[in-house]
């Protein structure tokens, strides 16, 4: 599986100016779009226990099988005249698993790290 950076461009002050929806400061822009961003509260952490063993800042590869639920192409006229489309894409997340971006080989794992990988089915 080929992965593929999201993150936004960053907008210049003439884009931002123009832009009735977008923060103040260009330094505060978000880097990726907020449809992008999982959220896993306590009833889908429950069915996915490992989630509890990652810390802010782990990598981790997410899979998953979801249904498109709708899909949309509208084109607009800006000031100079030229169009633009957009696209939209939504799909419905069904099925959904994570792990470690890296498994640590089982010789360098501490005791800690070898039980919660047993626990989680990884061995």
């Amino acid at each position: 599986m080929k992965l593929v950076d999201m993150k936004l461009p960053k907008k210049t002050k003439e884009e931002l100016k123009n832009d009735c929806c977008a923060p103040g400061a260009s330094d505060q822009q978000d880097r990726w779009p907020y449809g992008l961003q999982l959220r896993f509260e306590t009833e889908q952490v429950e069915k996915m226990p490992s989630l509890k063993d990652y810390k802010v800042g782990d990598k981790i590869i997410v899979s998953a099988e979801a249904t498109v639920t709708e899909v949309r192409m509208s084109e607009t006229q800006s000031k100079d005249k030229d169009k633009q489309t957009r696209y939209t894409v939504e799909l419905q997340i069904q099925q959904i698993g994570c792990e470690p971006k890296s498994k640590k080989p089982v010789k360098e794992m501490s005791p800690e790290e070898y039980r919660k990988a047993r626990e989680r089915g990884e061995l």
